[in-house]
């Protein structure tokens, strides 16, 4: 590949199902937003970067909108940032990983000789290797018209004035839309509207005529609109203006297209209707899948307590735990989960776990065992994404083996003092191709191993890390108790911070009394 002119090294592609995803979630956001990778030297040091993804709303200061900033690079594109603070919090973002802001951040730019002066409130955050930066307008003459279009869009909602008088007609840029007519066309006056309704809902126009004659507060009805080679709904709020004599002078409407909001409102409609059954089913496939373990299990060297807690809003969810011996020396110990929740999740979270466990018997160690978890996840169930943190114990020579795929650390508690024991991995089922590198550690006789889903932890508005000093914190509390069986002390005082979450607990005590090495 010819190397670039200007001596820099073009980005490193980043794998094109992370590009598609990033782009499929812009192509939803309302929001004027970007996503950049580094361009860098030959030494390693960032030149620019070049967008990748773009929302189809973004627009620059050139009027180039949408896709249209794919391939731009702001230090040569914008070169007056170059130095300024939105070029250091490029580089400190994309450095520390740490997102930043800047309100009100002017920009000047010269067009044809003239200076045009903008600001703007910019937010910076790394995601993938990469900047997403989003941006607003904020020029004060342009505000109030952004937020109305903002709220317009996001509502899918636009508003009409027709003067009965003049026959004047004014519509916003989101009732065009709505109508999917170009506004080169010009507006519906209310006569032709009528010819664009469907048939049945005639009469609905005409008793809303005549109400809108004969009462003075606004009037609200539902119609059905031609729009291309199909009907959508409207919801119609409109209102009469008068003159002094009481004459309509002028109607104000309203019109919210409701199309996918009623298809929705049907669609839930009809999964209540079976959400007794699945409630039923839901319940078994928890019991099979996911038993309950009411005794401690005692494998190779170890005392094993294990609990299930399900979300408040779902009884079955993806999170799951394996404890088995596989030989007379030792033990599998995992936690895991699918995301989501529901019979979908409960599915996958069974394929996993079973999967698990017939690979451990097969004599793969932990990161062997996830790096073929992750082939089979991408081969069956592409659309999954999983957490996992799996662990084989050998009681012979108390040594724990165990790595993870993007689960929340493991807790090893010797004489009071929690540690934590993280060996970091990617997701399940993000890329094909993954590999995992496993960690050890020799467990002392009397350690505790906790191992947990975030649901132990995670709580809205907090972040992990709080909440594995809170974890930590109650461990501490309920050992300086001196209790008389640790494992039953320790699992009691473990409770869920997030109750519409399910939690996975597994808490291994290693026997005071175990094998020396021979």
């Amino acid at each position: 590949m010819t190397p670039p002119s200007d001596g820099s090294i073009e980005p490193s592609r980043p794998e094109t199902d992370v590009a598609a995803a990033i782009q499929a979630v812009l192509d939803g956001s309302p929001t004027d937003t970007v996503w950049m990778v580094p361009v860098r030297g030959r030494a390693g040091e960032i030149l620019d970067f070049e967008a990748r993804a773009a929302s189809s709303c973004a627009r620059d200061i050139r009027g180039r909108a949408g896709r249209q900033l794919i391939g731009t690079r702001p230090f040569s594109a914008y070169p007056s940032i170059v130095a300024g603070p939105l070029h250091g919090l490029y580089l400190r973002v994309m450095e520390t990983g740490e997102p930043g802001e800047i309100v009100r951040y002017p920009y000047t730019e010269a067009s044809e000789g003239v200076p045009r002066h903008s600001v703007y409130t910019v937010k910076v955050a790394r995601v993938f290797g990469g900047l997403l930066v989003s941006w607003i307008r904020n020029d004060e003459d342009d505000r109030l018209a952004m937020r109305l279009a903002q709220t317009e869009r996001l509502g899918n909602l636009g508003w009409g004035r027709w003067n009965l008088v003049t026959g004047d007609i004014e519509w916003s840029e989101q009732l065009y839309r709505i109508h999917g007519r170009d506004p080169a066309d010009g507006p519906i006056d209310l006569e032709r509207y009528r010819e664009i309704a469907h048939p049945d809902d005639l009469t609905v126009i005409d008793r809303a005529v005549e109400a809108m004659n004969t009462v003075e507060t606004p009037y609200e009805y539902e119609i059905r609109v031609r729009v291309g080679d199909d009907y959508r709904l409207l919801r119609n709020v409109a209102e009469i203006s008068r003159d002094g004599t009481g004459r309509p002078i002028e109607v104000h409407g309203l019109i919210q297209d409701i199309t996918d909001w009623r298809r929705t409102a049907d669609q839930l409609a009809a999964a209540e209707q079976r959400l007794v059954e699945e409630s039923r089913l839901t319940a078994e496939l928890q019991h099979i899948v996911l038993p309950v373990q009411e005794e401690f299990l005692t494998l190779p060297g170890l005392r094993v307590a294990v609990r299930y807690d399900a979300a408040a809003t779902a009884p079955l969810g993806g999170d799951w735990y394996q404890a088995i011996g596989l030989n007379d020396d030792e033990a599998l110990l995992a936690v895991g989960d699918v995301a989501g929740s529901g019979l979908a999740a409960a599915s996958a979270m069974a394929k996993l776990r079973h999967a698990i466990t017939g690979l451990a018997f097969a004599d793969q160690t932990p990161e062997q065992i996830l790096v073929t978890l992750n082939r089979l996840l991408r081969r069956m169930r592409p659309d999954v994404l999983a957490t996992a943190l799996v662990a084989r114990f050998r009681a012979q020579d108390r040594r724990l083996t165990f790595t993870h795929a993007g689960h929340p650390p493991m807790l090893l508690v010797r004489d009071g003092v929690v540690h934590r024991l993280l060996q970091p991995g990617v997701l399940l089922g993000v890329f094909d191709d993954v590999d995992y590198v496993g960690a050890s550690v020799q467990l002392e006789p009397n350690d505790l191993l906790v191992m947990f889903t975030d649901g132990l932890i995670e709580r809205p508005g907090r972040d992990l890390f709080e909440g594995l000093d809170i974890l930590s914190a109650t461990i501490t509390a309920v050992l300086r108790t001196a209790p008389a069986d640790q494992l039953a002390a320790v699992t009691n005082a473990l409770a869920p911070s997030n109750t519409s979450d399910d939690t996975c607990i597994l808490v291994a005590h290693l026997s005071s009394i175990v094998p020396e090495v021979s």
